[in-house]
């Protein structure tokens, strides 16, 4: 399925094999992901959907070994902020997956600026995208996290996010997680963590693990790891609760769906993640975020 490939890139929440091949097939297309918060510097990861092989040909089995064939290392990419136009360098960094990221030091978001992103590739015309990172609030959305243990289980808890906002004027919100920052700074899109403000039931948001990962396995056979939306005693849980604008919550919110129908086997996701870039897939997005964290079962 086309569609649950392109997530994969986007999100690192779908672990897909590719083609055992030396560079990316020309139905390969460009994916960006990308984002600049209010106090932070700019993050950027461009690569190559993966296009699915034929599976009923021996020669072309899904393999992870050319994984890193559709990072895209060497595309010269700006952002303008209306003021200054800063390029971008490409690095490895183990912290992220895929493991190398466009960033700079020279710029860091501001609540209210609009921000132009350029990517620049030898074989197409240049992907532009604008964002505007929203204004916020005053103080910290979230009061506090509290955990709860989950009925009928010993080892499973439910995070929960005890949050301060109106729900009007109607506002926008995206939850992400990390449970392993010693050893990534990747933040997981939370399971049902796309908000409106109007929706808020008594200000209390449950916090979900990020989505399960997607596999193929060497028999060609889809299969979907051990999921639980629950946190593990003793986990360390960081929560990104980024304040987000109308286009990225219609984006975030077919995202869910798209996951949502790919779990079901009668009611398949038969079309693709929208485009909100021209020619490409992915997201360019700014986020008015604060983070807090808790110590699960502690």
């Amino acid at each position: 399925m086309k569609a649950s490939i392109h997530i994969f890139l986007l999100f690192s929440l779908l672990l897909l094999s590719c083609q055992e091949q030396d560079q990316p097939t020309a139905s390969s297309e460009y994916v960006v992901e990308g984002w600049i918060e209010a106090g932070r510097h700019p993050i950027v990861k461009l690569t190559r959907s993966i296009p699915i092989p034929n599976t009923d040909k021996d020669d072309e089995r899904l393999s992870l070994d050319s994984l890193e064939n559709y990072i895209v290392r060497w595309a010269r990419i700006t952002i303008s902020d209306g003021q200054q136009t800063v390029t971008l360098t490409g690095r490895m960094d183990d912290a992220f997956f895929p493991p190398y990221i466009y960033t700079t030091t020279s710029m860091k978001g501001q609540p209210g600026r609009t921000y132009t992103l350029t990517v620049y590739c030898n074989d197409r015309d240049p992907i532009v995208a604008t964002t505007t990172i929203p204004q916020g609030s005053d103080g910290t959305l979230v009061d506090s996290l509290s955990v709860e243990p989950v009925s009928n289980s010993d080892t499973l808890f439910q995070v929960v996010a005890h949050v301060s906002i109106p729900p009007y004027p109607i506002t926008y919100y995206r939850i992400f997680t990390n449970s392993d920052l010693d050893r990534s700074q990747d933040f997981h899109p939370s399971l049902l963590g796309v908000l409106r403000s109007d929706m808020i039931a008594n200000g209390h948001i449950d916090v979900n693990q990020g989505r399960a990962t997607l596999i193929f396995s060497n028999d060609d056979i889809k299969k979907e790891l051990d999921y639980t939306p629950y946190f593990k005693q003793g986990d360390q849980v960081m929560v990104r609760f980024a304040q987000i604008d109308s286009t990225a919550y219609a984006f975030w919110r077919s995202f869910e769906d798209m996951l949502s129908l790919s779990r079901i086997p009668l009611f398949p996701a038969t079309v693709n993640m929208p485009k909100t870039l021209p020619e490409a897939y992915g997201f360019w997005q700014g986020w008015n975020a604060s983070y807090h964290s808790v110590i699960v079962g502690k």
